[in-house]
């Protein structure tokens, strides 16, 4: 719409570059501020999806799993952090925090000590940081990094089903 009213008043030239630009403002903002959604079971299946799009989905008690939507790079780092952060203190009693790495085709060194910064942080107040269901290339950073221990082993074959599944057969032996 921009382009096209660009067009009338300014010349094509002018009116398509204008759209141009808007286009790229848009894209920036998106790729600087991902979504980052909240996973709950779909009942009856061992799928995960987001909670917010679908209400009857099953969260786990003591078990957050978070997905952000987007590569994680410089410039979107802190606001995935401080996203995955807000969701932590709004939910008490979590033991485990699962970060499904699927949607993230790309991370930088930052954002790769970001995580590991968060890992430690997180741990410290006894919560367990497991990531899974990452691309070749951000387990490779990872490893690269030496987060592999740290974020639950990185294994390109654990999903967040298995992450889950496990968590809750130990439930039953810590607590009795």
């Amino acid at each position: 719409m921009v382009a096209m009213l660009g067009v009338l008043t300014q010349g094509l030239l002018r009116g398509v570059l204008i759209g141009a630009i808007i286009s790229l403002v848009l894209l920036i903002r998106r790729a600087a501020m991902p979504p980052v959604a909240e996973l709950g079971r779909i009942p009856g299946t061992n799928r995960f999806s987001d909670c917010e799009r679908h209400q009857k989905n099953e969260t786990v008690p003591g078990v957050l799993i978070l997905r952000p939507g987007a590569s994680l790079i410089y410039f979107n780092m802190e606001h995935v952090r401080d996203k995955i952060m807000e969701r932590v203190r709004a939910e008490k009693g979590t033991e485990l925090l699962v970060l499904d790495l699927s949607e993230v085709s790309f991370m930088d060194v930052h954002a790769a000590e970001m995580l590991a910064g968060l890992a430690k942080k997180l741990e410290s107040k006894g919560i367990r940081v497991d990531a899974v269901e990452a691309h070749a290339e951000v387990r490779d950073r990872l490893r690269g990094e030496g987060l592999e221990e740290q974020l639950g082993g990185i294994d390109r074959f654990q999903t967040v089903a298995d992450v889950v599944d496990s968590f809750l057969r130990q439930q039953p032996a810590e607590s009795g």
